[in-house]
C-alpha cells in the first residue's frame, strides 16, 4: 500500500477512496483505491462520483511498525455511503 511519510519514524498517512454501487437493496463497497495524498484522494474520489452510487474519501495515520492508527478522517462524501467504515 503506498503511503505518504509524515516524519522519519514510522508515522505514516494511508489516502484511500472507497467507492460503492447499489445491488438490489444492498450497497457494496467495491475495491479502495490508494492515493498519494490529500489532493489525489479529493480529485479521484470527485471523479469517481458520477459513476457510483457513493463515494468516501479519507485518511487514516498511525504508525506503521505497530499498526496502530487514528480514527479515519473524512475528507469528502458523494452520494449514499454507509456510516460505518
Amino acid at each position: 500500500m503506498q503511503t505518504a511519510r509524515i516524519d522519519h519514524n514510522s508515522k505514516v498517512i494511508h489516502y484511500v477512496v472507497q467507492s460503492y454501487r447499489k445491488m438490489g437493496k444492498k450497497i457494496v463497497a467495491d475495491e479502495p483505491k490508494i492515493a498519494t495524498d490529500e489532493r489525489q484522494c479529493l480529485r479521484m474520489a470527485e471523479a469517481a462520483a458520477p459513476r457510483r452510487h457513493g463515494v468516501i474519501a479519507f485518511s487514516r495515520t498511525g504508525d506503521a511498525d505497530t499498526g496502530d492508527f487514528d480514527d479515519p478522517v473524512i475528507l469528502a462524501t458523494h452520494g449514499e455511503v454507509p456510516d460505518a467504515l
